[in-house]
């Protein structure tokens, strides 16, 4: 298993909010992390920065070669929970940070599995075969239409208020986390990213460049990709491959 992350401000942006996290756990085993901080400058990158830390450490000092899945499953979802817990005591210790909070995408490697969790409009795609699939489910606010069916997916690319979230980690005292498990097997590729990837490059020129680059070729390719469809926002690429 190889893992490969790179982050850019981007063309725009003052600061880069987002954060990512590689880490060895044991034999085979790993762990991707992406989040991108919202509120304020210092607030994004103060709440992406704790997430960061406190997933990271509460895993490592957690995790056993040795564990079972439903033990997998508590230890990841804790350590969303701690983090969430670490964002919003911070926020109301300093109120400059009022309001401040972060996406989580993470997925823990673990014996041919890929436990994975998610809050926020963050993403996790599988690559199998040259087809891309996303795994995550975007909490937002139009996520929500095109499920009601009021608008396509198409026109959710181009929405104004495409980066309104509904869910975040630290914002409130309680998150609610998704949670994804699934095999693994040889050549499958899992992206992990930040919005201002997935705002600016369709899943098609996702999947024709993961399946046709390295995983480092990628990663670069397409933080290159959008930055010249406009790097409106901070771009974060993580690549497992299997």
């Amino acid at each position: 298993m190889r893992i490969v992350g790179k982050t850019d401000i981007g063309m725009v942006r003052d600061t880069n909010q987002d954060a990512f996290k590689i880490v060895a756990l044991g034999t085979g085993s790993g762990l991707a992390l992406v989040c991108d901080g919202m509120g304020g400058a210092r607030g994004g990158d103060t709440a992406s920065t704790i997430a960061k830390k406190v997933i990271t450490e509460t895993i490592q000092k957690t995790y056993q070669d040795v564990m079972g899945a439903e033990a997998v499953k508590a230890m990841v979802l804790e350590a969303v929970a701690s983090a969430n817990r670490a964002i919003y005591q911070t926020a109301k210790d300093h109120p400059e940070y009022t309001g401040m909070g972060t996406t989580v995408v993470l997925s823990l490697l673990h014996q041919k599995r890929a436990y994975i969790a998610h809050v926020g409009d963050s993403r996790l795609y599988l690559m199998r075969e040259h087809s891309l699939t996303q795994i995550t489910r975007d909490h937002s606010f139009i996520q929500e239409m095109v499920d009601r069916g009021e608008i396509s997916p198409e026109e959710a690319r181009v929405h104004p208020n495409k980066n309104i979230i509904t869910r975040a980690v630290g914002v409130h005292w309680d998150v609610d986390v998704d949670f994804y498990s699934l095999d693994l097997y040889p050549g499958d590729k899992l992206l992990l990213c930040t919005d201002g990837l997935t705002n600016l490059c369709p899943d098609e020129k996702l999947a024709d460049v993961i399946s046709s680059d390295s995983i480092e070729e990628a990663a670069e390719t397409l933080i290159c990709t959008a930055n010249q469809e406009g790097g409106h926002d901070n771009i974060t690429v993580v690549i497992v491959e299997v």
